[in-house]
């Protein structure tokens, strides 16, 4: 008979579990973003410019004025935008009779600053000198021409990896057990037809609304992992501390969550939670693993404990605890039957036995 395990010997084989999946994740993560295709991606992605708010409105309507005059396909979407030189330094060359993109570029000059509120201006190649911190100015905005990837040629452009979607059915229970949890902090939960109603993600939390919505055309393990990830925002997310953190640290949290608790039910979240975090935390993943454990720790159990689903034995064999058992029971009896029939223990004819 398998002894029965206490709730204090139960919670540390969960904490056990959880500290097991949250280094593989953070191993994982750091293996994939020492890769080739991955460095290469970042590299990438450095060298390109971001633009602000107003330069994007002003991309966006040439791009499509562009289209429109059949200069680009209608299908190839805005992606990355750089200027020439930057494109060529890329491998990549603009294509001939392509028009550039205007966009507004800030002018910037330095300056070292004193302690007692002074100011001069730095020359090129010149440093502050001791006591003096340097200063980044804008002066104003010139105009710059850029191109589209899709307006030029040449080598590959880079992609990171794709999180590839879970298969098949999820342990019986879990989905409800984590929809149950989720409606109990006062949320809803809803299903779309497909990503394009969320903007091409599974799954989606308004916080304010406290609406949550899964798209439902993913197999079943698929849509529960994603229940598992928006169950995480609403624990974590909510309130303070965790509503102020920026929105990429906020889903390496969510996803690791549902990387641990799709562990510890025996799902294979790999191909889709190594690369998703990897994307949301940059270059520096494993160390945003490592930061947010204790908070994912703390989730990832509140969503365990609810959770009637079959739980994976954490690195022991299923059926050790009634092997071990029953092979304590032989060793008994053989032991008493050696003892029976060993003439020097037996007990002497006539004599009983108080």
């Amino acid at each position: 008979m398998m002894a029965k395990v206490s709730r204090e010997e139960a919670a540390a084989n969960r904490e056990a579990k959880i500290a097991v999946a949250q280094e593989l994740l953070a191993g994982e993560v750091a293996a994939l973003q020492s890769g080739e295709d991955w460095k290469r991606y970042l590299e990438f992605s450095v060298r390109l410019h971001s633009y602000s708010p107003s330069n994007i409105v002003l991309l966006a309507a040439q791009y499509a004025r562009l289209q429109a005059e059949g200069l680009v396909d209608d299908g190839q979407q805005l992606t990355y935008v750089a200027g020439f030189h930057t494109w060529k330094a890329l491998g990549r060359s603009v294509s001939k009779g392509q028009r550039g993109m205007v966009v507004l570029a800030p002018v910037r000059y330095r300056e070292a600053v004193d302690g007692q509120g002074g100011s001069r201006r730095l020359g090129r190649g010149e440093r502050p000198t001791v006591g003096e911190s340097e200063a980044v100015r804008v002066r104003g905005f010139t105009v710059e021409h850029v191109f589209a990837a899709s307006q030029t040629q040449g080598a590959d452009l880079p992609e990171p990896p794709r999180p590839q979607l879970l298969r098949g059915e999820a342990p019986v229970g879990l989905g409800a057990a984590v929809m149950g949890l989720i409606e109990s902090c006062g949320y809803t939960v809803g299903t779309v037809e497909s990503a394009e109603a969320l903007n091409g993600a599974n799954g989606s939390t308004n916080l304010r609304s406290k609406k949550v919505l899964i798209r439902a055309d993913m197999d079943d393990a698929a849509m529960v992992k994603t229940l598992i990830h928006e169950a995480a925002h609403v624990i974590l997310h909510a309130g303070p501390p965790g509503q102020f953190l920026p929105r990429q640290h906020k889903e390496v949290e969510a996803e690791s969550v549902a990387f641990v608790v799709s562990a510890v039910h025996g799902m294979p979240a790999d191909d889709y939670s190594f690369p998703y975090v990897a994307g949301w935390a940059g270059d520096e993943g494993a160390k945003a693993v490592a930061a947010t454990q204790a908070r994912v720790a703390k989730a990832a159990k509140e969503i365990l404990s609810v959770s009637l689903a079959e739980q994976s034995a954490g690195g022991r064999v299923p059926g050790a605890e009634a092997a071990i058992e029953a092979a304590r029971l032989e060793r008994a009896r053989s032991e008493a039957l050696r003892v029976a029939t060993d003439p020097r223990t037996a007990t002497p004819a006539g004599i009983g036995v108080a």
